[in-house]
């Protein structure tokens, strides 16, 4: 069984180890609610967990998650770190979470990787038995829910356009895209959406197309698109503004 060393883990992760909050095994089904389970690895090899998660069947959301392990200390911190994630999420939501997805939860710093080299193989283990243990939920139709989007860590450092008014505008698009993809898209992924960069329109107006579920989620021109513009302002440059192309969002032209 290998090691980690307790310096490899960031003040989360180190969080995570101290109090683990999921560990042990549901002893019933409560009414109106579904447990799904998974079982992966081995104990002989020293890498092994069971994943159950409840789903509240009335709406499809992920009421308790719990676990149980046989491994190294970071298969605890993956496990762990899904648990406390993909509580309140949906089904969907909670299928489409990532090893990226997860490494941002657990960062201390915006630019450091929570997880090194040697943690990937367990935290992919960890993070596959979500998508292995909804295999077995029933049919449910999932209720409207949409959140802002989620930016784990408060950003301190330097907007990365601040000489925008300086900047050419190749050079513009090509920080834009590199926040969109850092740090925007892989959360729009989660809900089966997408975004892309349209334009640059007066300086400062960043056009954008949705794609996937967001062009007929509400919140496309609601808290997401303000959780997109805030991010640009605190990453990039303060004034910008972000812009959704109206055509291809399908809730704004059903509503006419």
């Amino acid at each position: 069984m290998e090691s980690f060393s307790w310096s490899l883990y960031t003040k989360k992760m180190q969080d995570l180890l101290r109090r683990p909050l999921s560990i042990g095994q549901f002893a019933k089904t409560p009414e109106n609610m579904h447990i799904c389970s998974y079982e992966g690895g081995s104990k002989d090899e020293g890498n092994w967990y069971r994943l159950q998660i409840m789903i509240d069947l009335t709406d499809g959301i992920i009421a308790d998650v719990k676990y149980i392990f046989f491994g190294p200390t970071i298969l605890l911190v993956s496990l762990e770190g899904i648990a406390r994630y993909i509580v309140r999420k949906n089904i969907r939501q909670a299928a489409n979470v990532t090893v990226e997805i997860l490494d941002r939860t657990l960062r201390d710093q915006d630019a450091r990787p929570a997880f090194r080299d040697r943690h990937g193989p367990y935290v992919l283990f960890a993070v596959e038995g979500i998508s292995q243990a909804l295999e077995s939920a029933p049919q449910i139709e999932v209720a409207d829910y949409s959140t802002p989007l989620e930016e784990p860590l408060a950003f301190k450092g330097e907007r990365s356009g601040e000489n925008w008014p300086q900047l050419s505008h190749e050079s513009r698009l090509s920080i834009l895209e590199q926040a969109f993809e850092e740090h925007i898209r892989p959360f729009l992924a989660i809900d089966e959406g997408g975004v892309q960069i349209l334009g640059i329109e007066n300086n400062t107006e960043i056009k954008i197309a949705y794609s996937g579920n967001c062009t007929s989620c509400f919140s496309a021109i609601g808290s997401t698109l303000n959780g997109i513009q805030t991010l640009l302002q605190e990453r990039v440059y303060p004034e910008l503004k972000v812009v959704p192309d109206l055509e291809n969002l399908k809730m704004i032209q059903e509503s006419h």
